[in-house]
């Protein structure tokens, strides 16, 4: 049955983008209409009977691995005819535990009422086939990444979902800035792929199982059993804290800072809103931005023995979580706000599996994937009514005409910000008590981590006073209509969610919080090696909640009542100020430092080594045959007594010859 549910999962997606490929877009729209989210949200069903089926199994039987194919089956390691060592077998096949089928649900959950949202917002889009092909080919690429159970098809899936995201990313290709937006995602995505591909191998080269046999494998599960600890553990890769696992994970969190945006490979994120709107709610709620944050929590038996990358893990989230929220606050495009709020969110999340807090840091990812998207889509339905306008400076007053959207983005806006009683609330006070009891540097990654709920309140209270409230500042804004129903419900859908999925993480019948999604998950990720004592948990919930709070305070008293000014940081910290605008200018920085410095080695060659060098030698070459040629002509003189002479001689030489060999 689950070989059968998981094919689904996969085979519905995938059906769904072939089909509209292989038609070459001449598909009827209202088949697309339907199919595309169609296929989707079928997958999603399936999904949902997968972790029902799950559910009824004893906890320590969740675990279950479905081969669809026999890809790749060879013998490693012998040598002079003596047995192979180990047989390197590259399956297809899939995994499906508790951390996949959480994910699953949210890829084609969430993905699903992307979906059917961007049936409304693409409407009028004249390569509305080819999008939903691409949305699909996206999905599945995502399915495949996290189903995977080699470290084969993981990089495969990994591969697909960085050029399902160039391609949606720079889907208006008629705009120099969108081709822009998705080559420079993909190269960074590239970068972080080869730390991916360089991990993987030398797991494979170096793993050993019992008595130090080399094992030579790509299985994740074979992997784990002999890094982690447990009953059979081995020392797989080395000591605990050694340079090969040190290493190891120093290289897969390339390839996760790379997918999650995370410093210093973050810079293709706020770029990528060039791509329609849903693809933005897409890439940066539900799916491949939180691949990185997977990835550590999957690979978490390696972290475990390799406390120094996990350490930088943390140290890297906190810092890149800070860094975004600083930068939010000054911005300017609503899609870019978010933006920045994603990936200081999934920052928080890749601290909190650094510091081995892997339910807090899913359940983040959980209740993130609810409030973000609804923040895109209800952001899609403001720059769809004002003719495409994203400066949040010409909108206002828009919560007369949009009311219910109004509604929706700040109930999006409550959960971010981890007010009380929204999902944000529950997963975010979590993640950072978690990160008092468990994080290096305790208490100050906490203190940094908590100080960022400021920054989250401040930046997105910030647009909703003003794009929603106070005096249209546009012609556009002063004729806003709401959203069509296509648009609107799967925007009502997630503001519900976002209000109540944060229960789902309460013990209702023992009154104790925060235990049934580690539940849930502890057969896969188990349970952190120590929590905060009672007092510290309600002190670290307090502040939390007081600063959450105080954030949405500052931002009604500069953009709301107006007892604090605008200028007020502009003017007296000026560089501040610019520091955030100009997002670090870390842009500038590879501009200087990478952009510039290929470009002029790119014109040196082209000015000097191509046409003198290059092109040099192949006239060198050209002229030479030339010179022969001219040389050879004297020969064709047209005279069969030249040609006779010339016969005479060779032959009489070869004669010459044949004689002195038989001598």
């Amino acid at each position: 049955m689950i070989l059968v549910l998981a094919a689904i999962v996969l085979g519905l997606p995938t059906a769904g983008f072939l089909v509209n490929a292989l038609t070459l877009g001449k598909l009827p729209k209202l088949v697309v209409a339907w199919m595309g989210p169609g296929v989707v949200l079928g997958a999603f069903a399936a999904t949902v009977v997968t972790f029902v089926a799950m559910l009824t199994r004893p906890p320590s039987q969740r675990g279950i691995t479905v081969v669809f194919w026999h890809w790749l089956n060879a013998s490693v390691g012998s040598a002079g005819g003596v047995a192979a060592q180990s047989g390197f077998n590259a399956n297809f096949s899939v995994r499906i535990d508790p951390l996949s089928v959480l994910m699953m649900l949210v890829i084609t959950g969430i993905g699903g009422l992307i979906h059917v949202y961007s049936v409304g917002y693409m409407a009028h889009d004249r390569s509305f086939n080819r999008f939903f092909a691409y949305m699909n080919l996206f999905i599945t690429s995502m399915l495949v990444l996290v189903m995977s159970n080699t470290l084969v098809f993981l990089i495969i899936g990994w591969a697909m979902v960085a050029f399902a995201s160039y391609a949606l990313i720079a889907f208006w290709y008629e705009r120099k800035s969108a081709v822009a937006a998705g080559r420079k995602a993909f190269v960074t995505q590239v970068i972080g792929d080869v730390g991916l591909v360089l991990g993987a191998f030398l797991i494979f080269l170096n793993l050993r199982g019992p008595g130090g046999r080399l094992l030579h494998t790509v299985n994740m599960q074979t992997i784990f059993a002999n890094v982690g600890p447990g009953a059979h553990f081995h020392q797989g890769l080395g000591p605990v804290g050694g340079g090969m696992v040190t290493a190891i994970g120093i290289l897969l969190f390339l390839g996760a800072a790379a997918k999650s945006a995370q410093w210093p490979l973050h810079t293709w994120l706020p770029d990528a809103m060039e791509g329609p709107t849903p693809v933005s709610a897409l890439i940066h709620a539900a799916t491949m931005v939180t691949a990185g944050v997977y990835l550590v929590a999957r690979f978490h038996p390696i972290y475990q023995q390799a406390p120094v990358a996990a350490g930088l893990v943390a140290a890297i989230g906190i810092g890149t979580a800070f860094m975004a929220g600083v930068i939010g606050c000054t911005q300017h495009d609503i899609k870019r706000v978010i933006a920045y709020s994603t990936m200081s969110q999934i920052g928080l999340m890749i601290f909190a599996v650094g510091v081995g807090a892997y339910s807090a840091g899913m359940f983040q990812f959980v209740t993130h994937a609810c409030f973000k998207a609804l923040l895109f889509l209800a952001a899609g339905n403001v720059i769809h009514s004002i003719n495409d306008e994203q400066d949040i400076r010409a909108m206002g007053g828009l919560s007369r005409q949009m009311k219910w959207t109004f509604i929706c983005f700040t109930v999006g806006a409550l959960a971010l910000s981890g007010i009380p009683i929204f999902a944000g609330f529950f997963s975010k006070e979590e993640l950072l008590g978690s990160g008092l009891a468990l994080g290096p540097a305790v208490p100050w990654l906490w203190v940094i981590g908590v100080s960022i709920n400021v920054l989250t309140s401040f930046y997105i209270f910030r647009v909703v006073w003003i794009a929603f409230l106070g005096e249209p500042r546009s012609e556009p804004a002063k004729h806003a209509h709401e959203a069509p129903s296509i648009m609107l419900i799967p925007v009502m859908v997630l503001a519900g969610l976002a209000t109540v999925v944060g229960f789902l993480n309460i013990d209702f019948a023992g009154f104790a919080p925060i235990t049934v999604f580690s539940a849930f998950l502890k057969p896969t990720l188990g349970v952190p090696s120590q929590h905060p004592g009672n007092l510290v948990a309600g002190l670290a919930l307090l502040v939390g909640v007081v600063l959450s709070v105080g954030g949405v305070a500052l931002a009604w008293a500069v953009y709301g009542r107006r007892s604090i000014s605008r200028e007020l940081v502009p003017r007296h910290l000026p560089w501040l100020y610019q520091l955030s605008f100009h997002k670090f200018y870390w842009d500038e920085i590879y501009d200087v430092t990478l952009v510039r410095p290929v470009a002029a080695l790119a014109q040196v060659v082209r000015a000097v080594i191509e046409p003198i060098l290059v092109d040099g030698a192949v006239a060198g070459v050209r002229d030479a045959i030339a010179t022969m040629a001219e040389d050879f002509r004297t020969f064709q003189t047209g005279f069969l007594k030249d040609y006779a002479l010339v016969f005479f001689f060779f032959a009489l030489l070869g004669l010459v010859v044949l004689g002195l060999r038989l001598t």
